[in-house]
C-alpha cells in the first residue's frame, strides 16, 4: 500500500505498488490459466479493496493498483467463462493486518505506523472464511468487511458522483489540516 499525496509521490513507488499489487496477479494468472483451459475448471480468487471501487486521497498508487485488478478481472471473466473458468474479486474495507505498517511513503520509505482504522479492522480468519464462502456461493464481485461509509461512497460513486467527489475533497482537506497540526 502506500501512504502520501499524489505530489510527494515518486513514479517508482507507483511502479513498486503496481508491481505488488497487480502485475504479480497477472503474472500468476498467465501462469495458472492455461492449465485451467486444458481442464476445463478452475477459479481464479484475486484480492482487490473497496479502494479499488472508490479512490481516497492520499492513495493514488494503491488506488490505482486495486482499480485495475477490478478493470482486468471483469475482462478476463469475459475471456474465460466459456472455458469453465471463474472469475472472482473480493474488495475488502479494513483488516486488521501490517498492511499500513508496511505500506510505503511517498519516497519509498517505510510508513511504519499502525492507522487507526486498519487497527481497528476486521478479523483476518473471518475475512477469509467470508471470502471462501462468497466465492462457493459463486459470487463474481463482492464487498467484505466494508463499513458503512465505505458502502455509502460506493453506492455514490454510481448515483451521485458529484456528492462523492465532494466528500472526498473534505476528507482530504481534514487530513492536511490535522497532518499541519502534528
Amino acid at each position: 500500500s502506500s501512504r502520501s499525496n499524489f505530489v510527494d509521490t515518486t513514479l517508482e513507488v507507483d511502479e513498486r505498488v503496481m508491481q505488488i499489487n497487480f502485475l504479480a496477479g497477472a503474472a500468476l494468472a498467465k501462469a495458472v490459466v492455461p492449465g485451467m483451459i486444458d481442464q476445463g475448471k478452475g477459479a481464479i480468487v484475486w484480492i482487490s479493496s473497496v479502494q479499488g471501487l472508490v479512490g481516497i486521497p492520499s492513495r493514488t498508487s494503491y488506488a490505482a493498483s486495486k482499480f485495475a485488478v477490478q478493470g482486468y478481472c471483469e475482462a478476463l471473466r469475459g475471456e474465460l467463462a466459456s472455458s469453465g473458468i471463474t472469475v472472482h474479486v473480493a474488495s475488502p474495507g479494513y483488516i486488521r493486518t501490517n498492511l499500513s505498517r508496511s505500506a510505503m511513503t511517498g519516497d519509498g520509505k517505510t510508513y511504519g505506523k499502525l492507522d487507526e482504522t486498519t487497527a481497528s479492522g476486521a478479523d483476518p480468519d473471518d475475512v477469509a472464511v467470508t471470502i471462501l464462502d462468497s466465492v462457493a456461493k459463486g459470487k463474481a464481485d463482492f464487498t467484505v468487511a466494508s463499513s458503512a461509509s465505505a458502502t455509502l461512497a460506493i453506492w455514490l460513486r454510481l448515483l451521485c458522483p458529484p456528492l462523492l467527489q465532494y466528500s472526498l475533497v473534505k476528507r482530504f482537506e481534514k487530513s492536511q489540516k490535522k497532518e499541519k497540526e502534528e
